[in-house]
């Protein structure tokens, strides 16, 4: 398949970060993202639509599908937590697979006390921001080690060591909205990857959408919306897992289940008004889980 990413920055991950950055505009503190670091890389025009709020509506309604820009809020604060738990357990490393716009480093510097922190992305993903951290002279911080990889050519192993990483360590891995833009041998390979090389204690984080999708079935809330979005950015999605299929599915790969969020799930614990009521719906395509390698407890 034609990857748009390899030529020039994801537009994915673009969307993304304005997602988390229009998030932290909410009028509702409740619902307000957590992410104030991402305009910062927002150019001009996008960030001066944050504080015209007609203007951002606008954006928003036209950029995001019903229901996606809920879930980037809520699969934020679940990563967020998740990122925070590993520095404060005094994790050595932490791995971002296909960190895109990511500001974790950033944010929760105050809070690492020596957590090494890999941001593996495509190169021009990854020059970009970098180039717009510099621009506005933010600092790198020194936890942090950019690696440069294509995921369906590239093995993890043999760039990540190169670039620093030590298998005997414990180690946090975040996915976030990569897995459904690969191969289902690029996502075989990521895992068998982690299961053989990452030192007991170690953790995987993704998100990953229903494979009914890619079939086009349009069983769940906001899915055709988001489905012709995407690929209409040229950053297709190709691989999905069977609903109902994630603890099998990670089981034959060597881990174990231990969170697994449905849409209904985050709704539940992001997205609900103290009286019970649903503030919005979250799309139903997705699902994120929190897993181990087998044998190991979390």
């Amino acid at each position: 398949m034609n990857k748009r990413v390899v030529n020039q920055s994801s537009r994915t991950a673009a969307y993304t970060c304005f997602s988390r950055g229009c998030a932290t505009r909410e009028a509702n503190v409740r619902f307000r993202g957590p992410d104030y670091m991402a305009e910062r890389l927002f150019p001009p025009l996008a960030r001066f639509s944050l504080n015209f709020t007609p203007l951002r509506k606008l954006l928003m309604r036209r950029m995001f599908p019903p229901g996606i820009y809920e879930y980037v809020f809520a699969r934020t604060m679940v990563m967020d937590s998740i990122f925070l738990d590993a520095l404060e357990s005094g994790y050595p490393q932490i791995v971002l697979l296909g960190a895109g716009f990511d500001t974790r480093v950033w944010r929760f510097a105050n809070r690492n006390q020596g957590t090494t922190v890999f941001e593996l992305d495509a190169p021009t993903t990854q020059q970009d921001k970098i180039k717009e951290f510099r621009k506005k002279d933010i600092p790198i911080p020194r936890e942090l080690v950019f690696v440069p990889i294509d995921f369906d050519r590239q093995d993890i192993h043999n760039v990540l060591s190169r670039a620093g990483y030590k298998q005997d360590l414990t180690t946090l891995f975040i996915w976030e909205g990569v897995s459904m833009y690969l191969t289902a041998q690029a996502v075989d390979n990521t895992l068998e990857f982690i299961r053989s090389h990452a030192a007991p204690g170690s953790r995987l984080a993704f998100d990953y959408i229903h494979a009914s999708v890619l079939r086009c079935e349009n069983r769940y809330y906001g899915e055709k919306g988001i489905f012709d979005t995407i690929h209409k950015t040229g950053e297709g999605w190709t691989f999905g897992v069977e609903d109902g299929e994630i603890e099998p599915f990670l089981a034959a790969r060597g881990f174990n289940c231990a969170k697994h969020f449905t849409s209904s799930d985050l709704e539940r614990a992001y997205l609900t008004n103290p009286d019970g009521t649903l503030h919005a719906r979250i799309n139903g395509t997705h699902c994120i889980v929190l897993a181990s390698i087998n044998g190991v407890k979390i």
